[in-house]
């Protein structure tokens, strides 16, 4: 009855990032999987100054509902996962799905000191110490948590599923060897499974060609 209902006053959505896959692409994972329509709004770096004011904390990506805007990648994909049916049955368990998924951020916020720095030489070093240290510092435990059906949380695919394929795989392609996951087979079998959804595979087919 409440899917019958929110579907006659289903709210509008508008997602606004960079034309980048990145921070943002979680959310559009959630929006493809569920099959609900919203605005994928893409602007350009050289505009970003003047609309940044009129954001929520000066970063993007920013979700407006119904005109309401929410800040915060992980808060959004966490509000839309539960709203849509990709969470946990209760607030326990979301609490342990979103304590995975800051994990995965701060796994993040390392992979990305290693894709920036503009000397070489030190970045070859940062990449080395990533392969050796930082990988395996997260990807052991996230191995860990893998079901036994190839999801991160329980037997079936939550927003946080969708957050770990984003952020693997909207790397430069120069890193994909150093980052694979192959070693790694329950990490692996939730990128397999991720990819295997009908609706991820289409959006993943036809969604916009960008670097990262």
């Amino acid at each position: 009855q409440r899917s019958w209902i929110y579907r006659i006053i289903m709210p509008t959505y508008k997602l606004t990032y960079f034309n980048a896959r990145a921070r943002a692409e979680p959310t559009r994972f959630i929006f493809a999987q569920s099959g609900v329509p919203y605005e994928d709004k893409r602007i350009e770096f050289k505009d970003w100054p003047e609309l940044k004011s009129n954001t929520p904390f000066g970063v993007l990506p920013v979700l407006e509902i119904d005109g309401k805007q929410l800040g915060g990648s992980i808060v959004i994909a966490r509000y839309l996962g539960e709203e849509f049916g990709l969470a946990g049955s209760n607030a326990f368990e979301n609490a342990e799905i979103s304590a995975i998924a800051d994990w995965i951020s701060e796994y993040f916020t390392e992979l990305v000191k290693v894709v920036f720095p503009e000397d070489e030489a030190k970045k070859a070093e940062l990449l080395d110490k990533f392969v050796k240290e930082v990988i395996p510092k997260y990807f052991d435990i996230l191995e860990k948590k893998v079901s036994p059906e190839g999801w991160l949380y329980g037997n079936k695919v939550t927003w946080v599923d969708f957050l770990f394929y984003t952020v693997i795989t909207s790397v430069i392609p120069k890193y994909e060897n150093a980052l694979a996951i192959d070693k790694y087979p329950g990490l692996n079998k939730v990128k397999k499974n991720v990819e295997s959804l009908p609706n991820i595979a289409k959006w993943i087919k036809e969604r916009p060609e960008t670097q990262f």
